[in-house]
């Protein structure tokens, strides 16, 4: 089983849904809000978000997490990433 399969499993047991396997969003996407819960797992590369005046930099085994409507910006770094995308209703 692949650290993605093992994510997808622990995430479904947590009541995620509609997970999904994604590109990472290129630098500079704009700041957003998504109406449901979400969750992110790097699988692959560097994921930066900022939230609340703060940037983290995410790297593959990392997850984060957002209540409903919280803004934030979302970036790869360094070329090409993997997260793993999912919603609580």
């Amino acid at each position: 089983m692949t650290d993605g399969e093992r994510w997808m499993e622990e995430l479904r047991a947590e009541g995620f849904t509609d997970l999904r396997v994604c590109p990472t969003p290129p630098a500079g996407s704009p700041e957003h809000t998504h109406d449901l819960h979400t969750v992110h797992v790097v699988l692959r590369g560097e994921l930066v978000i900022e939230d609340d005046g703060r940037r983290r930099t995410y790297r593959p085994g990392d997850r984060v997490e957002f209540p409903a409507n919280t803004t934030h910006t979302a970036g790869t770094i360094g070329g090409d990433g993997e997260m793993i995308v999912g919603v609580k209703p």
